[in-house]
């Protein structure tokens, strides 16, 4: 009886390991390399910065964090010029749409909502504008039920 039980557990631990295996590799992983440079940013690795243009607080924050995981260099967060942004949207600032394309990949987002507005003097590839559709984007996705640890020297509470 405790072999078949032994048994079953380790099949049960083999099924979980090859399930979670197989979701890795058959979904893209974002690259947070740079494979073009037109705007002649320093080092390889995307820069963006975030913005919300929601009333949520600490979205930007939360999303920073999130690509920071991810191995992007989040250089600068806060509120964006409006509050009322409906959909989360990601601006090509420097005419590399494939940073870009990877940063939707990383949010989970399609590349319908990649718009190119250059900024070659921001020295950054791509913002990220937060809308009020943050809750479906994957990072809010995961993030929603996780508690966020509050950073009381955070002087803008609208991050």
């Amino acid at each position: 009886m405790a072999l078949n039980t032994t048994l079953a557990v380790v099949l049960l631990i083999a099924v979980a390991l090859l399930w979670s295996f197989s979701q890795r590799v058959s979904s893209p992983r974002p690259d947070p390399e740079r494979l073009e440079n037109p705007g002649n940013l320093l080092g390889s690795i995307i820069q963006l910065e975030v913005r919300n243009g929601t009333n949520e607080p600490e979205l930007a924050a939360r999303m920073s964090e999130y690509l920071r995981d991810l191995g992007f260099d989040v250089v600068d967060t806060g509120n964006y010029t409006s509050q009322s942004i409906r959909e989360t949207a990601i601006l090509d600032r420097i005419g590399n749409r494939d940073a870009a394309e990877q940063v939707a990949l990383a949010l989970g987002m399609e590349t319908d909502r990649i718009s190119e507005e250059l900024e070659l003097t921001w020295y950054l590839d791509a913002t990220i504008v937060l809308g009020a559709d943050y809750a479906t984007i994957k990072p809010f996705v995961d993030l929603l039920d996780s508690p966020v640890e509050e950073d009381s020297s955070e002087e803008d509470s609208g991050e």
